[in-house]
C-alpha cells in the first residue's frame, strides 16, 4: 500500500489540487462559510489555516521529495516551498481585504496562522531530509 502512495504522490495532481483548493476556500464569499454548530468554535479558522497551508507543504515536499536528488536540493526545495505558500497565503489574505471577495476581511492572525502550518511542516520534511535514502521521503 504505501508503495502505491508514494507512486501517487510522485504526480503533481495532489499537489496542484490541494493548491487550488486553497485558493478557491479562501476567495469563497463569507457569506458561504457556515456560522453554526461546529464552526462556531472561537478561533477553529486558525486551526483550518494551519491544518490547509501545512499540508500544501507537505504535498509539494512529498511531490518532489520522491526523486533522487541530493539532501542539500532537497532542503533548497523545501525552503522554497515553505517561502512559496505563506507567500500564497499572504497574497490572499490581501485579496480577502481588497474587496473583491464579499465578507471577508484581512486578518493578520490567519497569516500568521498560514504561517505556522506551513513552518511545521516544512520543518517535519527538513528533519526527514536528513535521514532520507535515495528514492524515499
Amino acid at each position: 500500500m504505501l508503495p502505491l502512495i508514494r507512486k501517487s504522490i510522485a504526480y503533481k495532481f495532489f499537489p496542484v489540487c490541494w493548491t487550488v483548493l486553497i485558493i478557491i476556500l479562501l476567495c469563497i464569499p463569507g457569506s458561504m462559510v457556515p456560522g453554526k454548530g461546529i464552526f462556531s468554535i472561537p478561533n477553529l479558522d486558525k486551526l483550518v489555516h494551519v491544518i490547509l497551508f501545512g499540508t500544501n507543504v507537505l504535498l509539494w515536499g512529498w511531490h518532489y521529495g520522491q526523486s533522487d536528488r541530493t539532501p542539500g536540493v532537497l532542503k533548497q526545495i523545501i525552503v522554497a516551498d515553505v517561502v512559496l505558500t505563506t507567500g500564497l497565503g499572504i497574497a490572499l489574505e490581501y485579496v480577502q481585504g481588497s474587496g473583491l471577495v464579499s465578507h471577508r476581511s484581512f486578518d493578520v492572525k490567519d497569516i500568521m496562522a498560514d504561517t505556522v502550518g506551513a513552518l511545521i511542516a516544512g520543518a517535519w520534511l527538513w528533519w526527514r531530509t536528513l535521514r532520507k535514502q535515495p528514492g524515499q521521503f
